[in-house]
């Protein structure tokens, strides 16, 4: 028999288990955030949410970039093509090397002492103004050079004993230690200035030659084509000297013609005596017209008709200048300014070099201050030419 509870009973029980269940469903509502809970906060505005584990942000474009030209402290640039990239030193050349088959040389002066340097007249000052006999001097500027990409130097000559003929003996010492402590094949020729005091007469130049010939043509860092010297003429055919001449001062000095002998200038009949072209000038009229695509392979196809023609191999050794200023020079008539245009010129001038496909390419000048055609590094443009031709050697030598 069951327990019977009374009605008053039976209605406190029934609020007692109502009251049991109330507090049960209020516990199970008061859960606190955060537990169990995949939702993430709320970030306030102006904030960055938070990178949430093994999720991948979505990642926002970069701004279009700009082409970068070439400033020049002090000048504004001039809107040149987006360069290509620097190319970095070469090897050291070996024989048979692309560097050995596609010489790059400087013109370089060697007559700059402590009491040169200024600038009522010249359009640009060096970063280190120095004297050219000083050891230190040679050093850099074959380090220079030579991380360029120049093979060599045509050292500007004005006869046995000059202060010039001194210094080109020191440049080869200083480059037979640049090979040795780097393993770069530095080889440099003369320049030989035909209008200086010293060679006033046919014998002058006889002489001075056979003394280049027995002095230096068979030093390992004199530049060789081929395995033959050579040298560089400026204004052969000045003062009267004819090409009647230049035979019968060959035929003295190198009778068969193993030496290699480049004269300046456009008149293609000089090869008759000579065995190559240059151009000091760059060929500057094409730069300014521009046109010095077709100035260069017009002497190249000049050449190439001369070689055809004659069953000879003439030499065309294309020119590079970054500009020219020779305005500064004191009592020069005739001046003019070949602007460099934040090295737009100089990039105009390889290009035109390199499409005509030259056998040596030549670079007015390393160090012609006075007419403000230097790639040395300078006051102005820094190291910007030397970087620049580091970059136009590597891609002829690549082309």
């Amino acid at each position: 028999m069951g327990i019977q509870l009374s009605k008053k009973s039976r209605r406190a029980a029934f609020v007692l288990l109502y009251i049991c269940l109330l507090v049960c469903f209020s516990a199970c509502q008061d859960i606190p955030v955060g537990i169990n809970n995949t939702s993430k906060p709320t970030v306030p505005p102006g904030q960055t949410s938070p990178e949430v584990p093994g999720q991948t942000q979505t990642a926002t474009a970069d701004p279009t970039p700009t082409a970068i030209t070439l400033q020049v402290p002090g000048h504004h640039a001039t809107p040149t093509p987006t360069p290509k990239p620097t190319v970095q030193p070469t090897a050291p050349p070996v024989p048979g090397s692309s560097i050995a088959s596609h010489p790059v040389l400087a013109f370089y002066y060697s007559w700059y002492n402590s009491s040169t340097w200024s600038a009522s007249t010249m359009p640009d000052l060096p970063t280190v103004k120095y004297n050219s006999s000083d050891d230190a001097t040679i050093d850099r500027q074959l380090s220079w050079a030579s991380s360029a990409g120049i093979t060599g130097f045509i050292n500007s000559w004005w006869g046995p004993g000059d202060q010039t003929d001194k210094n080109f003996a020191k440049v080869l010492a200083h480059s037979a230690s640049l090979e040795s402590r780097t393993g770069y094949d530095f080889t440099s020729s003369i320049y030989l200035e035909c209008d200086a005091p010293a060679f006033g007469s046919i014998d002058n130049f006889v002489s001075a030659l056979r003394y280049i010939k027995n002095t230096y043509s068979n030093d390992p860092h004199f530049f060789h084509w081929q395995g033959k010297p050579v040298i560089f003429f400026w204004k052969a055919l000045d003062q009267g000297r004819t090409l009647s001449d230049w035979a019968s001062i060959r035929d003295q000095v190198d009778p068969d013609n193993q030496m290699i002998w480049s004269v300046e200038g456009v008149d293609i009949s000089m090869l008759s005596v000579f065995d190559g072209i240059h151009l000091f000038s760059g060929g500057y009229w094409g730069l300014q017209s521009n046109s010095m695509a077709a100035v260069d392979e017009g002497f190249r196809a000049k050449v190439d008709a001369y070689n055809s023609a004659h069953g000879t191999h003439k030499i065309w050794a294309a020119g590079v200048i970054p500009g020219y200023n020779d305005t500064h020079v004191p009592g020069r008539t005739g001046a003019y300014i070949v602007p460099r245009d934040n090295g737009a010129t100089y990039a105009e001038s390889w290009n035109g070099a390199i499409a005509s496909h030259p056998d040596w390419v030549t670079i007015t000048s390393f160090n012609e201050w006075f007419e403000g055609a230097m790639i040395e590094p300078s006051v102005t443009y820094g190291t910007q030419y030397i970087n620049l031709t580091r970059q136009f050697s590597g891609q002829w030598r690549n082309s």
